[in-house]
């Protein structure tokens, strides 16, 4: 029987890959090079051996309101229009993860100096449930704009439409407390943080977003509490997600701060960082196993520069105990929705992604529609699971 060319396709670029060197995440290794003529079969072998393991996936995306110019294009085309396009993505991922930068309620009153509030209506909780979203971080500059009583509510509101929340709460503990959740036998933890956390805007009422012991509010940019964070959820869960809402806006590589602070999270047993802010697109690296999207820019936003029109969505699969393969989704913001791109569309954003990520050491490949992110190449042993990065 004939091999298809997609399927030889695939084969031979498994075989070059063990050839050339190691890719993402694993736990057994088998040494394979250019002169082990095993390495063909070995690859073979280890490929059908890891499609019988259990896989979670993860669909992660960067800012998303629902106020100022989304809310006028939704007066017009509808509630369900900012995130119709990216709905069987988001649907179809065991989880799907974003930053929710906004309150979603209809109480609550501006905090004097801030100079712009984002408040969305009630009713965009059930549509971001009803668009597949599991899960969201509270952890940003935005969702206390309308102080306390907005915060309560939002968290209500959430709760009401099956969503899970992580970044914030009625009070510290709450904010730092992971939220986990779980598919196939494979259990996530989700943590989030805000940079912005200790800023006010009011010298007549300093009003701050970080969180009291007694206190609503987000958790802070911390390193110490982070790491202990990251490593007692790591008890709770198989792997960790941490979100981070950081850096500086409009600029396209990370700052010192947050690769160390990245570095530093995967050290301490994250397998993902998931970072926003921005409003930019920033680099993807891989690091000791983990995967770290410094920003995944806007989401479903109303900014129109060409640059935060830019976006994607991070595509991540998990064995019970490794990254087994991460990819992005190219996608572009109009009229306030993201949709994925296609074709030659498609291809030119990967390429500018992948250029910007050479810079941090990884290396992404274009398959198709989706750019495969994949590790350094060091010359060293293949793990098993890496196997799984190179299916497309």
């Amino acid at each position: 029987m004939r091999l298809s060319l997609r399927v030889l396709g695939v084969l031979l670029l498994c075989i070059a890959a063990v050839a050339a060197g190691s890719c993402l995440g694993g736990a057994a290794g088998v040494v394979a090079s250019s002169r082990n003529p095993e390495a063909p079969k070995q690859a073979v072998r280890l490929l059908a051996q890891v499609a019988r393991l259990p896989r979670l996936t993860l669909a992660a995306a960067g800012d998303c309101m629902f106020d100022r110019g989304v809310r006028a294009v939704c007066a017009e085309r509808g509630r369900e229009w900012p995130l119709s396009a990216v709905r069987d993505i988001m649907a179809a991922a065991d989880v799907a993860f974003l930053n929710l930068e906004t309150s979603i309620a209809r109480g609550g009153a501006r905090l004097p100096g801030k100079g712009i509030w984002f408040r969305s209506a009630p009713e965009f909780a059930q549509e971001l449930a009803d668009a597949g979203i599991d899960v969201v971080t509270l952890a940003n500059n935005h969702v206390l704009d309308y102080d306390d009583p907005a915060f309560d509510e939002t968290l209500s509101n959430l709760s009401a439409a099956g969503i899970d929340v992580c970044g914030g709460g009625k009070n510290m503990a709450e904010a730092r407390r992971p939220a986990v959740l779980s598919a196939n036998g494979i259990s996530v933890a989700f943590l989030g943080y805000s940079e912005f956390a200790d800023i006010y805007w009011s010298v007549a009422r300093p009003k701050r977003f970080v969180a009291g012991e007694a206190g609503p509010g987000i958790s802070p940019w911390d390193r110490e509490a982070i790491v202990e964070d990251i490593r007692r959820a790591k008890r709770l869960a198989d792997h960790v997600v941490v979100s981070f809402h950081w850096g500086d806006e409009y600029v396209s590589m990370p700052a010192d701060r947050q690769v160390q602070l990245a570095h530093a999270a995967i050290d301490a047993g994250a397998s993902v960082v998931h970072g926003h802010h921005p409003h930019v697109l920033q680099p993807v690296e891989v690091y000791h196993g983990g995967v770290i999207f410094y920003s995944l820019g806007n989401f479903v936003f109303d900014q129109k520069k060409p640059a935060t029109v830019e976006s994607m969505i991070a595509h991540v699969t998990f064995s019970p105990e490794a990254v087994v393969r991460a990819e992005i989704i190219p996608v572009r913001i109009e009229e306030c929705r993201p949709r994925p791109l296609k074709a030659w569309a498609a291809r030119a954003a990967l390429d500018k992604i992948s250029l910007a990520s050479a810079r941090m050491g990884a290396r992404i490949v274009t398959i198709g529609e989706r750019g495969l992110v994949m590790g350094p190449i060091k010359g060293g042993p293949i793990e098993a699971e890496g196997f799984r990065n190179l299916l497309p």
